[in-house]
């Protein structure tokens, strides 16, 4: 497998699989991309709903670990407390993740978080003084997730067409009986396929309008 490090239009960094030709950020901005389908339409939309002090976070896919500085710079100006769970079955490799902008765009405070994230695993650990941070090397079909526990599902692994498994109706089914009531998941697909699985298993979907250079995007809740 060969990765490329590519400069996306908002002038952040994404990566590009040539095994399987797909990026893992938009080319109309990662950071943009980021912050308009996981951040403003998943964690703040569901912190201005449920106002809860205490929420819980399922990252599918953490990659680069953009999604998770995002929140962390949001959170920070916030007293919300956040416990943090992402999975990754092939993590980056060093030589790849020091090339990548994401800190110098975000600020030097990111620096050493950054460094953190990508190294820790299998433990929890506390980042600052409001979020719990775990991430597991393993594959969404491997994991058994208790029921009831994640408030916010970031769902960003890659296209169903290029890993079709991730996106089955097992893997959504067992993502749905993981989340509390009133939970939310944030995603940059909105296949037909994809919205009928959501619905089937019982989502109440919505499809918004999606970041810039992409016309939609799903938000799905259960009620």
């Amino acid at each position: 497998m060969a990765l490329k490090i590519i400069s996306t239009s908002d002038g952040s960094h994404s990566i590009y699989n040539d095994e399987i030709h797909e990026t893992y950020h938009s080319v109309h901005g990662s950071i943009n991309e980021s912050n308009h389908v996981y951040i403003n339409s998943g964690l703040k939309y569901f912190l201005d709903q449920e106002k809860k002090k205490k929420v819980a976070v399922l990252e599918i896919g953490f990659g680069t670990g953009l999604n998770f500085l995002l929140l962390n710079n949001y959170i920070n100006k916030t007293e919300q407390k956040v416990y943090y769970y992402t999975i990754e079955p092939y993590p980056l490799p060093e030589e790849i993740l020091k090339k990548l902008n994401h800190v110098s765009i975000l600020g030097n405070k990111t620096k050493d978080i950054f460094k953190t994230i990508h190294k820790s695993e299998e433990k929890n650990i506390r980042i600052g003084e409001n979020i719990i941070f775990k991430k597991s090397r393993v594959c969404l079909e491997e994991i058994s997730l208790e029921k009831n526990s994640f408030d916010i599902i970031f769902f960003d692994a890659f296209a169903p067409s290029k890993q079709p498994d991730i996106w089955s109706l097992q893997n959504l089914s067992k993502v749905y009986g993981s989340m509390k009531k009133n939970g939310v998941l944030v995603t940059y697909c909105s296949s037909s396929k994809f919205k009928k699985s959501l619905t089937d298993i019982g989502y109440d979907i919505e499809v918004l309008s999606g970041p810039i250079g992409k016309k939609e995007m799903v938000r799905a809740t259960k009620r």
